[in-house]
């Protein structure tokens, strides 16, 4: 099996996910596409790369993320910066030729977004965007009811990803509190709905948004909540509600589609379950077969995908994960991408949407 020797760029939190995904790929994806071996490990301090770095089985820590980049070896670069940081790293990326795994979201705003636009013309590396809630297996059963026609015409969706942790105004801020670090809840969350959203239901076309903060006399602090109500090119209208000023939530998001045939519900807390209402059934009489349905989707993926420990065990965030890095190395390995897959150019896309909110935001 080919080795893909990886630059890992980041590894807190999500560099960290990131790093266990790699490890525990072959109960994912059987057969492995690629053997993944992490070579560097970059953070802005040595010691907490070198704590990173133990993770792994043999990574060098470094604190530059040029020199991983620049080493010919180097397969894969996985950007798992903060958001300001993405751009210049994946210019280099991109001029080195290297395959590219990065979070979103993937730039800053438009003005970064243009000018890497023209460079993905030239480049002939395989790259993948990190919008790891399409590759729930009950997120792509929804994708699969909507294009057989089970829920007919869309009419309206309505979606929302609440979180809970800007809710006291006197925490500590981080850099995902401020606006110059590319912070707030539509960047760092609501790109995660609106991908998923648009990936169901859009394209989406029109906006109109308002956003709120938690401490609105700071000038330096991203919302910490935004809220856009859509209207996707097909004529359908739905909400979307990114917050992180929601109490009593944990990491909710939540996305319900309405069609004239039928309804569908998506739960991340609930993923196991996919829900499905039948707008053909007869409703009567007595309310007739008409009702909710919980598909137990679980891990019942399609191969290559495995459905590792078992297709009835409760299926997690980190196994989105999982499959969403396997999908993108059967691409590389492939050498071009196999199964529409979010790449860069999707990125910007969802970049772009984003600025549409910003534009049409009130405050």
């Amino acid at each position: 099996m080919k080795t893909a020797k990886i630059a890992l760029l980041g590894g807190g939190a999500i560099g960290k996910v990131h790093a266990y995904a790699y490890r525990t790929l072959p109960f994912y994806s059987d057969p492995l596409p690629l053997k993944p071996e992490i070579r560097y490990v970059v953070n802005s301090r040595m010691e907490t790369a070198e704590k990173a770095a133990r993770l792994t089985d043999c990574a060098v820590p470094l604190t530059d993320w040029r020199t991983a980049i620049e080493d010919p070896e180097i397969d894969i670069v996985d950007l798992c910066l903060p958001n300001h940081l993405h751009f210049e790293a994946l210019k280099a990326a991109i001029r080195a030729g290297k395959h590219i795994y990065c979070e979103k979201p993937v730039v800053l705003n438009a003005a970064e977004a243009d000018e890497l636009e023209p460079l993905l013309e030239e480049y002939r590396g395989v790259s993948h965007v990190v919008f790891h809630t399409r590759f729930f297996a009950s997120a792509m059963k929804a994708k699969a009811m909507i294009e057989e026609g089970k829920l007919g015409r869309i009419l309206e969706f309505r979606g929302a990803y609440l979180q809970n942790s800007h809710v006291d105004p006197t925490r500590p801020l981080r850099w995902k509190n401020l606006k110059a670090c590319g912070g707030g809840a539509l960047m760092d969350i609501g790109s995660h709905l609106i991908d998923l959203a648009d990936w169901l239901v859009g394209p989406m076309k029109d906006v109109f948004a308002l956003e709120a903060s938690a401490v609105p006399e700071d000038p330096a602090r991203a919302e910490d909540s935004m809220a856009m109500l859509w209207r996707t090119e097909q004529g359908s209208i739905g909400t979307l509600h990114a917050s992180k000023m929601a109490h009593g939530t944990e990491n909710d998001l939540t996305l319900e589609i309405y069609g004239t045939r039928g309804a569908l519900r998506f739960d991340v807390q609930d993923p196991h379950f996919l829900g499905w209402f039948d707008g053909e059934k007869p409703t009567s009489p007595f309310g007739g077969e008409a009702g909710w349905t919980r598909i137990p989707v679980g891990n019942r993926y399609a191969l290559p995908d495995t459905e590792f420990p078992a297709s009835k065990s409760g299926i997690g965030w980190v196994r989105a994960h999982c499959t969403s890095l396997a999908h993108f190395l059967r691409n590389v390995e492939a050498g071009k991408n196999l199964d529409g897959s979010p790449d860069l150019a999707r990125g910007l896309y969802v970049q772009r949407l984003m600025e549409k909110c910003r534009q049409t935001r009130v405050r």
